[in-house]
């Protein structure tokens, strides 16, 4: 009978110049073939970041295949977005035509479901990316399909805007528990146990910094305070509005440090409430460090006139392996495969709106 092994650090021995290669390629091709050749693109960069990275002497691998992913996208193509556009198209006739109210039923119902399927593409993606994940042979997955917590997802997070977003903080926190409890890794079972408390102080923060930031402007513009610039006053509205304007982008970047500090304690909350068996997860990342990942990301995409892109999941990959932390130990001979089912298709809706797995 085997020893528990104690775990270590994540590495990561990839380089940027090997990715670039590899994005790069991907790019021309993908451009050469009008966007269809992304999906193969995705499946490449994804063997290179999952190949690159160890844990515990052993390398993950990603089995996932450029196939199931056009398969996914084309599926939500041809079940969600082409209803969505006939629907939009019905529902401006009805307008046209003087049916206003059953026009804004069918919208309402339009929106619940989208919402829904939203829902369900932050489940299906999840589940599908841990199925495609293996370590040492071994893979993760779900046997739910997610229904529940596409209902969930709908339900809660209306409870959570119906209330003024006070109850936001929970609607986050009770699905990242129903989706992290409805998976697994091989044998083991993830157990997410996620609390408000301490959250909901960050979160009141951001709920009244928009109200006080008005309350503010609105006095100084009541008052006649008005900031120059070299001893210039403007007299027109315009003149005003325009000398403002740094001081609105100011507040917005305040509001944004604000908002991703309570992201950063959210996410540094959840992960050291998740477990994987004796294994125990931190991420240690702070807002300063989710600051510097953004607009980073700002900076090189505007500064490349958009080519910048393609590095982005480079760097994302980084960032969460630089801050992630494994606690605990692996009995090898109790983690066994697991036996259930990998969906055969990939994201398709996740692809279809451009959501993250995390």
């Amino acid at each position: 009978m085997s020893e528990p092994e104690s775990v270590g650090d994540i590495e990561f021995d990839g380089t940027l110049g090997e990715y670039t290669v590899i994005a790069l390629g991907n790019l021309l091709f993908t451009i050469a073939t009008l966007g269809i050749y992304r999906f193969w693109g995705t499946t490449r960069l994804r063997r290179y970041l999952w190949s690159r990275t160890i844990f515990m002497g052993e390398r993950l691998e990603w089995s996932g295949t450029g196939q199931e992913l056009f398969k996914g996208a084309m599926t939500a193509f041809v079940v969600v977005l082409v209803p969505i556009a006939v629907i939009n198209f019905g529902v401006r006739e009805l307008v046209l035509h003087g049916h206003r109210i059953a026009a804004t039923v069918i919208s309402v119902v339009e929106f619940i479901a989208f919402y829904t399927l939203v829902g369900a593409a932050a489940f299906r993606a999840l589940r599908y990316r841990l199925s495609r994940t293996a370590w040492r042979g071994i893979c993760g997955g779900s046997a739910d399909p997610g229904l529940r917590y596409s209902a969930a997802y709908v339900w809660k997070n209306a409870l959570g805007i119906a209330t003024g977003g006070v109850m936001l903080p929970w609607a986050m926190v009770s699905l990242w528990n129903q989706r992290w409890n409805a998976m697994s890794f091989g044998s083991w079972p993830f157990v997410a146990q996620g609390r408000v408390r301490g959250l909901r102080l960050r979160f009141l923060v951001c709920y009244l910094a928009p109200a006080l930031g008005f309350l503010a402007a609105r006095f100084l513009w009541r008052s006649g305070v008005v900031v120059t610039y070299f001893g210039v006053v403007p007299t027109t509205l315009a003149g005003r509005i325009l000398i403002m304007l740094p001081a609105v982008f100011g507040f917005l970047f305040v509001f944004l440090l604000i908002c991703m500090a309570y992201y950063a304690c959210f996410f540094r909350q959840m992960a050291g409430t998740t477990t994987l068996g004796t294994v125990e997860f931190r991420f240690t990342a702070g807002v300063m460090e989710w600051m510097e990942l953004y607009v980073g990301d700002v900076v090189l995409v505007v500064a490349t006139l958009g080519l910048g892109v393609i590095f982005l999941g480079y760097r994302h990959w980084r960032f969460y392996l630089r801050y992630a932390q494994i606690e605990g130990s692996v009995d090898f001979a109790a983690l066994a495969q697991s036996s259930i089912a990998a969906p055969r298709q990939g994201e398709g809706l996740l692809d279809a709106f451009d959501m993250g797995a995390l």
